[in-house]
């Protein structure tokens, strides 16, 4: 039988993180890619990603992570496109572009992909994603006394969120997700980061999401003298669409590869980095 394009179903776990641990990335455990597939945060999962069916083995997959979130009072279906494979001896067959075709096929949903390859960016943008940010803001710190009360305790922070934001929480309990309450003047914030070592062993304090865009302008400085530690090298940086207006201390700089999304109603600056491949593969943000 030829190959085809079907969708993933709970049968194909096994399969398919077998197949992204044994050809795609063998750094990223198998038990860690089976997470693409069994997420908590949506028990009802309508797509679980498309296969390629090789004669009843699985040859190609595209991974699907949704999300339902609340966005302007409304409910917005996200979908994370992750984990693009197709195995060699299938390519050039155009199953590659029937996989995306079929991922792509309910013009309602909003996609992204955060992580693209710089290969395939032709591919994406010829159906239809535009980019969703191509620079980045970069604070270190200024040597200032720290001019924010920040909140860093899980518990303490639950408290004294509202419904949404406390939903965020949950959803990401035990993903490595570092979660900050910033306050001034009366104001709060609520952000979320994912702190990894890059390059030279620089501590990068990398923003997943934000509460109040204007607040980060006004205070990332502030925010980075509170959060980065003094004694060596450390970061924190913002994708720009998180930038409400000019930040001082903050630095601009072009991203090396454009992250990408199309959507028939969201803007940027309504797409985040959470209820995504980068929490449940581990990823760093590039």
């Amino acid at each position: 039988m030829d190959p085809f394009v079907r969708p993933a179903t709970p049968d194909d776990l096994d399969a398919v993180a077998a197949l992204l641990h044994g050809k795609m990335d063998p750094k990223i455990p198998a038990e860690r890619w089976r997470r693409l597939m069994t997420y908590g945060w949506l028990a009802d999962k309508p797509d679980l990603g498309r296969v390629v069916d090789w004669d009843g083995r699985i040859g190609g997959f595209v991974g699907m992570v949704l999300s339902d979130r609340s966005i302007d009072g409304r409910t917005e279906r996200i979908v994370d496109v992750s984990s693009w494979y197709l195995e060699k001896e299938l390519r050039g067959r155009g199953l590659g572009a029937g996989l995306m075709q079929s991922v792509l096929a309910d013009p309602t949903r909003t996609y992204c992909t955060m992580t693209p390859s710089p290969l395939r960016m032709h591919i994406f943008r010829g159906v239809g994603f535009e980019v969703l940010d191509d620079r980045r803001v970069t604070w270190t710190r200024s040597g200032a006394a720290p001019a924010l009360a920040v909140q860093r305790e899980v518990a303490a922070i639950r408290d004294a969120v509202g419904p949404v934001e406390r939903r965020l929480l949950d959803d990401h309990a035990g993903l490595g997700v570092a979660w900050v309450l910033a306050s001034h003047g009366g104001a709060h914030c609520l952000f979320a980061f994912s702190v990894v070592r890059k390059g030279e062993g620089v501590e990068t304090w990398d923003l997943l999401y934000t509460g109040d865009r204007g607040f980060l302008a006004r205070h990332g400085q502030a925010l980075a003298d509170s959060l980065l530690p003094a004694a060596a090298p450390a970061a924190l940086v913002a994708d720009g669409r998180f930038v409400d207006g000019a930040s001082p201390g903050g630095v601009a700089e072009p991203l090396g590869t454009p992250r990408l999304y199309r959507s028939p109603r969201l803007a940027p600056h309504q797409i985040d980095h959470l209820y995504n491949e980068l929490q449940l593969l581990e990823l760093k943000l590039g």
